[in-house]
């Protein structure tokens, strides 16, 4: 990306910075969270700007961005209070599988492991990319040199072979 569009992402970030802050803070009610989740969606934005050429309303798309890292938090913070004190869990009963589990699901993770081995070049490298690596379409569609509906394609492949012979 070249300093001018930079500067593009940097100016449209500081013009619409007061608005985000304002719409992430009536979600988690408290300015210092606000200014965290403000900052924390420029920074996500930025180290993925290159991905960003394409969105015609980067503005909304700042916006939508900081909105979903709101509602993430407030999930998180109401979930915290049942996983504090979680350190007394020793005591509770040994939760391991048993032996029958282990087999069942070696045996699983083998007849998997088969189904993706038979899946063609192409197909696989997309799976793998995906499911694997993490990669969105658009990733891994730069990466392998095809559009993100190939890839769209190959994963639609993937996944009904292995529904197939799972």
């Amino acid at each position: 990306m070249d300093d001018i569009r930079r500067n593009d992402f940097l100016v449209i970030f500081l013009s619409i910075r007061d608005r985000l802050t304002a719409v992430i803070q009536r979600r988690v009610a408290c300015s210092a969270t606000a200014a965290d989740l403000t900052q924390d969606t420029f920074l996500k934005l930025w180290e993925r700007r290159t991905l960003l050429r394409g969105v015609s309303d980067l503005a909304g798309y700042f916006v939508t961005t900081g909105r979903n890292l709101a509602a993430d938090h407030e999930r998180r913070r109401r979930i915290s209070p049942f996983v504090a004190g979680i350190e007394h869990l020793e005591h509770v009963a040994d939760n391991r599988p048993s032996a029958e589990d282990i087999m069942l699901s070696r045996d699983e993770l083998r007849r998997l492991q088969e189904i993706v081995d038979a899946l063609p070049p192409k197909c696989r490298q997309v799976f793998l990319l995906s499911r694997l690596e993490g990669l969105t379409y658009v990733e891994i569609g730069a990466r392998l040199g095809i559009s993100p509906k190939t890839v769209f394609s190959h994963m639609v492949t993937a996944l009904q072979r292995l529904k197939a012979g799972m």
